[in-house]
């Protein structure tokens, strides 16, 4: 049986690897680096990502819940791996087997973690969350000395790291990332010296942003994927004198399976949601939603073909879309069509695509699904 997709995520690491070393070079050689790979490397592929930001240098993993961090392990990675997401008490025993740490902020976890951790004799890394204002996971500043005094009571505990996680550091609106701020550091005046060896707080808009929330340590995610969590982001990027740009990682492609002409006036796709304006040229692509080209963008994005763009038309099936040929010559079956990414001169951004379709690079990434195969370039 053939596995082979004419749908493909093209995944370049090398672009990754330059990612990581141009963050390195703008944070310097103290502040650590947590290289967040959870979401499946935010669909990149968790391992592939994990072993390069590895060979950099990286000096943690973030990963979303236990089964990521337990597969990194699984598969020879031994760097230190937090589960940024929090665990159940049920999933202690996993997390203490396979030297996993993860954020805590209730006494229930951090008592879970102690007796699996004493059961099996070894002894397990936590970060306590503070709450600042993201009203998610966290203890409130006002119950943190509280839960310190009493994680540092429990046997096979090791207190690792204090974090917290900003609500709003995509925004242009700077403020409430300042009021946290302003509140994680008063939280973190309870603390002795040397209580806690590694503070973090920033993601990938706050460690550009607020210099000030670098601490120990920085969580980067989807730069490290070469996109960008808001447009604001990048006239900031563009003042850092020793940044170059960060490269995107995957590029999202497909090929026609088939074109064919429509006459004018005919319904498109489902429920007709476009009817051909003129006598077309029309291509079906073997793409669709279950692939994570989200419905929400019918009629809306663009495709390039030929190095140039053509509109896509008519809902978004699950396993097909069409897109208008009709004004680029000569187009033919098994032409390649990028979705996003780059073709001749022209580059269709995801975050270009993540505003059509009202959402946000994050969940587009995300969503390419796994019936799409990755091909990595550059390993």
């Amino acid at each position: 049986m053939a596995h082979h997709r004419a749908t493909r995520a093209e995944i370049d690491l090398q672009a990754f690897r330059h990612n990581f070393q141009n963050l390195r070079n703008h944070l310097g050689s103290k502040i650590k680096i947590m290289a967040v790979v959870k979401a499946d490397g935010y669909g990149h592929g968790a391992l592939p990502c994990a072993r390069i930001a590895v060979e950099c240098g990286a000096d943690y993993l973030g990963a979303g819940v236990v089964e990521e961090g337990i597969e990194l392990r699984q598969s020879g990675i031994d760097t230190p791996i937090l589960v940024l997401g929090s665990i159940f008490p049920d999933e202690a025993e996993d997390l203490v087997r396979h030297d996993l740490a993860t954020i805590v902020c209730t006494l229930s976890l951090a008592q879970a973690l102690a007796k699996a951790a004493e059961k099996q004799n070894k002894t397990v890394s936590v970060h306590i969350k503070i709450d600042t204002g993201m009203n998610r996971l966290g203890v409130t500043p006002e119950n943190l000395p509280e839960l310190l005094n009493q994680i540092c009571e429990l046997p096979n505990l090791k207190l690792e790291g204090i974090s917290t996680h900003f609500a709003s550091a995509d925004d242009e609106d700077l403020s409430i990332t300042q009021a946290q701020l302003k509140k994680f550091h008063t939280a973190l005046t309870i603390l002795q010296n040397d209580d806690v060896p590694i503070i973090h707080s920033a993601n990938t808009s706050a460690l550009f942003k607020f210099p000030e929330s670098h601490f120990d340590m920085v969580r980067p995610g989807l730069i490290l994927y070469g996109a960008l969590p808001s447009p604001s982001l990048q006239a900031i990027l563009n003042e850092k004198e020793n940044l170059s740009p960060f490269q995107p990682v995957m590029q999202w492609k497909s090929q026609i399976i088939l074109v064919k002409s429509i006459s004018k006036g005919q319904p498109i796709s489902y429920s007709g949601s476009f009817t051909t304006k003129r006598d077309s040229l029309i291509a079906t692509l073997p793409i669709g939603y279950a692939d994570g080209l989200h419905r929400s963008l019918s009629n809306k994005m663009e495709v390039l073909i030929r190095g140039k763009r053509a509109p896509q038309i008519g809902n978004i099936c699950m396993d097909m879309t069409l897109i208008d040929v009709t004004d680029i010559q000569d187009v033919q079956a098994e032409d390649e069509i990028v979705l996003f990414g780059k073709q001749g001169d022209q580059l269709i951004a995801v975050e270009e695509m993540a505003t059509k379709g009202d959402t946000i690079a994050y969940e587009i990434l995300c969503n390419v699904g796994k019936r799409v195969p990755r091909v990595y370039l550059n390993e």
